[in-house]
């Protein structure tokens, strides 16, 4: 008994001084790699999630001052992770058109087309409910980027188009308000990637 005792005893220290001395090593590793090597070059500390949750401006500081090779590995970064995000129709008509009788018209159609070399299928539809009209992407799915964006646009140009806010999720259903916007004249949407400048993903809205 007394033997068994010692024995993980003795086991347990040994497991406690390699954690200590692997954990270095470890450490080590992770600064090492491209990414967090890369980042920390720019700003000390920087990792890849306070680069993605900075404000505009801040990013946009460091963004000037990065390496093309260090934007190339953010972007690989982003391609990892997947949201996925699953809204159901019924809930934006309830906000849009609360009490509203009349049945919901699919009005404008398009197909998403990856861009500059981004993947993107599934559709975007104009939903309207009386008068109020709202956007929602179905069977959607878009290679993922740090900060995408949704905009109308007239002629699939960003910088005379609205902003929707962020891209709920690279996949899934979802949808977006089009509170006063002429789909008549923003029909194409796009997926934009903010801190980079650089065109997802593309659909033209067609009757």
């Amino acid at each position: 008994m007394l033997k068994g005792i010692t024995i993980a005893v003795i086991v347990g220290v040994a497991a406690v001084g390699l954690y200590y001395i692997a954990s270095p090593l470890f450490y080590d590793r992770v600064i090492d790699e491209p990414l967090p090597k890369a980042l920390s070059e720019i700003q000390k500390d920087l990792t890849y999630e306070k680069f993605v949750n900075m404000v505009d401006d801040q990013r946009s500081a460091l963004v000037k001052k990065m390496p093309q090779v260090t934007i190339d590995l953010i972007m690989e970064e982003a391609k990892k992770f997947t949201k996925r995000v699953s809204e159901d129709m019924q809930e934006m008509i309830a906000k849009v058109a609360p009490g509203s009788q009349q049945p919901p018209k699919f009005s404008k159609l398009g197909t998403f087309q990856g861009l500059k070399g981004h993947q993107a299928t599934g559709k975007a539809e104009v939903i309207k409910v009386g008068d109020v009209s709202f956007l929602r992407f179905e069977d959607f799915e878009v290679t993922n980027g740090p900060d995408l964006h949704v905009y109308m646009t007239k002629n699939g140009d960003v910088d005379s188009g609205i902003d929707l806010g962020k891209l709920k999720g690279n996949k899934g259903s979802q949808n977006y308000e089009l509170s006063g916007i002429n789909t008549n004249v923003y029909n194409i949407v796009v997926i934009y990637c903010q801190p980079f400048h650089v065109y997802f993903a593309s659909a033209t809205l067609l009757e």
